[in-house]
Order: structure tokens, then C-alpha cells, then sequence
């Protein structure tokens, strides 16, 4: 029976050299089927930044043409025109370093070569992936000793590599074969479990409802409503300045609404996410009560029949036994089937 184990294809890592394949051939500096491109940056003092010394002389050219070269009295409405011309391209230039991280990290950053402590990642996704972010690069020491700089896209570790000198994936262990797996007696001491966590973190997945502000500000930044603004201040300009503000305060409630009922089904959303569950682990040579959402690689389980028949999520090998798969979050359709000793990447119902 070990030699059948043994002699067993890896379908995960065949799966996954495949898809490197894929990122290779279609983009060459590609990350994974996730991320395209990571580049370093750090902030500028603020005095430095592009949307401050750059107009900072221009405001100063301005005044001191318009007071000491042409006379305010004479170009009073031509100094007012010019001063705010040069307000509005900088509210325009703030707005897009809000809108775009790319004009963010050429106006306010600098380029640099190796992670630390205050450095940003710029993580730039592949094709229908997201859009680009800036994140912060966090550093921890592991509990074997060693340092360790990281960040999170979009739930994703991403960890530094000191050979490459660039980040990768986090390498999870699934490409052992299942005689391996037959003999393990999972976490042996208290030193490797949290040396697990540190490394791939907790088996939970965190919805965080945002605060109302957030989302507003949001949405008031948003392009569109910018340009509602825009054009209600140009109105307040005329005599019809009243119908104006009452446009700009409809437009208000209008966004405040729609952003309580955007937290109303974020929070929806989050309790129907699954519950942790009381399950046994063999950790330390012993079979130990924990919650599921404290699982880590590598933790062996005891999955027994609960009284209300609960689904568990799962993605495991199953070593021992047999049991009953739902496989209708992969198909579409219910169907349950048995499994007996294999690899199991669907919800087995307890």
C-alpha cells in the first residue's frame, strides 16, 4: 500500500507548474496568476512631495507678479482667475494620486531597491485581477529566529526571498506525496505550531465591515461626484446660488443613503459566513479540542459526526475512514458521493 502511495501523481503540483508555466509564458516579470510586477517605494517629506513644492513657487510666482509687477488694482479679477487656476490643478492633482497609484508614487515617492521598515510595495495585479495597490511592507521574527519582511494583497502573503531579491508566494506544504502524509503525526511541539502561524497565519477569513466615513469619502471622491461639485460651485457663481446649495445638499443625503445601505448587506454578507467549529487536532502527540479557524498546514484532524449534520469547508487529505462529499459548491449541482482515502478539496458534511 505505501508503494501505491508513493507512485501517485501530485495533481497539485502538476496544477501549479502548469499555471507557472502560463504566467512565464504570457508575462515574463509575473509574480504568480495574481500579481504582475512589485516595485519599492518611500515617501517623501511632505515639503517635498509633488503636490506641494511644485506650487508652493508657483503661489509665490503668482503673488508676487500680481502684487509687484502688475498691481492688484489694476488686475484684480486676472490675479483672482490666476490663483485659482493654479488651487484647482493642485485639488486635481490630489485627487489623482487618490484616483491612480501609479501618479501617487511618481508625484510623492521614491524609487528603492531592497525592503524595510517605512517602505511601500506598489503591486501591480495581472489582467482581470483587481487594480493596483499600495501596501505596507511588514517585518516579524519568526519563532526559529529568523526575520521575516512581508505584505498582504488582497488576502494573499507575500513574502521577501533574500536569494531572488524579490517576493514570492508563500509555498504551502501540498507536494508531498500521500505516504508522506500517511506518516505524519502533525505538530509536535508548541514551537512549530507557532512557527506555522507566523509563517501562513490563522484558517480564518476576516470581512471587515468599513466605517460609514471611510465609504463616504469613498464615494465623494469618486469622479463623478467630483464633477457634481464641480459644477454646483461654478452655479454658485451666478444668482441662482440657492438652487445650488440645495442641489449639493440632495446630492449628499443622496450618497449618505446609499453608502447605509452598502453597510447594511456588507454586514449581511458577514454573518453568512461560516462558523468556527470545536474539532480534534493531534498536536504534541495528543488529540487536543480546538477551533477550526485555529487550524494551521500541517494539523491533523478528527472529523466525527455532529448531531445537526454541519458542513465543514475543507481542503485536506484523508488518510483514515471514509466520508460523505458534498460536491455541489464545485459542480452546481448536489450530489454526494463517498471518499475513501484521497485528496479532498470540497465540503464534507459531519
Amino acid at each position: 500500500m505505501d508503494h501505491e502511495y508513493e507512485e501517485k501523481p501530485d495533481l497539485e503540483m502538476v496544477a501549479k507548474t502548469s499555471g507557472a508555466n502560463n504566467v512565464k509564458l504570457n508575462g515574463k516579470s509575473a509574480l504568480d496568476d495574481l500579481v504582475q510586477n512589485v516595485t519599492l517605494h518611500i515617501r517623501n517629506p511632505i515639503a517635498l512631495s509633488g503636490i506641494v513644492m511644485p506650487f508652493v513657487i508657483l503661489y509665490l510666482g503668482a503673488f508676487y507678479a500680481w502684487i509687484f509687477i502688475y498691481g492688484v488694482d489694476v488686475h484684480y479679477e486676472a490675479g483672482l482667475i490666476t490663483v485659482a487656476v493654479i488651487a484647482f490643478v493642485q485639488i486635481f492633482a490630489l485627487l489623482c494620486c487618490y484616483w491612480s497609484v501609479h501618479v501617487l508614487t511618481f508625484l510623492n515617492c521614491r524609487n528603492v531597491k531592497t525592503p524595510g521598515v517605512g517602505v511601500l510595495a506598489k503591486v501591480i495585479p495581472t489582467a482581470n485581477n483587481g487594480s493596483s495597490q499600495l501596501v505596507q511592507i511588514n517585518s516579524i521574527r519568526l519563532a526559529n529566529g529568523n526575520k521575516q519582511l512581508y505584505f498582504v494583497f488582497q488576502k494573499t502573503k507575500y513574502v521577501w526571498d533574500e536569494e531572488r531579491k524579490s517576493f514570492r508566494g508563500i509555498d504551502f506544504p501540498v507536494h508531498e506525496t500521500l505516504r508522506h502524509y500517511t506518516r505524519s503525526r502533525g505538530h509536535e511541539t508548541e514551537s512549530a505550531v507557532k512557527l506555522t502561524e507566523q509563517l501562513y497565519g490563522l484558517n480564518e477569513m476576516k470581512m471587515v465591515v468599513p466605517e460609514f466615513y471611510e465609504l463616504f469619502i469613498e464615494r465623494a471622491t469618486a469622479p463623478f461626484f467630483v464633477f457634481q461639485i464641480f459644477s454646483v460651485a461654478l452655479w454658485c457663481l451666478d444668482e441662482y446660488w440657492y438652487y445650488s446649495l440645495f442641489t449639493l445638499f440632495m446630492m449628499i443625503i443622496f450618497e449618505c443613503t446609499l453608502v447605509g445601505q452598502q453597510l447594511h448587506n456588507m454586514s449581511e454578507i458577514r454573518k453568512m459566513g461560516n462558523k468556527p467549529h470545536v474539532l480534534n487536532a493531534l498536536r504534541q502527540n495528543k488529540w487536543r479540542q480546538i477551533n477550526s479557524d485555529q487550524l494551521v498546514p500541517g494539523d491533523i484532524v478528527s472529523i466525527t459526526r455532529s448531531q445537526n449534520d454541519n458542513l465543514v469547508p475543507c481542503d485536506i487529505v484523508l488518510l483514515r475512514g471514509n466520508c460523505i462529499v458534498d460536491e455541489s459548491m464545485l459542480t452546481g449541482e448536489f450530489k454526494t458521493g463517498n471518499i475513501i482515502k484521497g485528496y479532498v478539496n470540497v465540503t464534507i458534511k459531519i
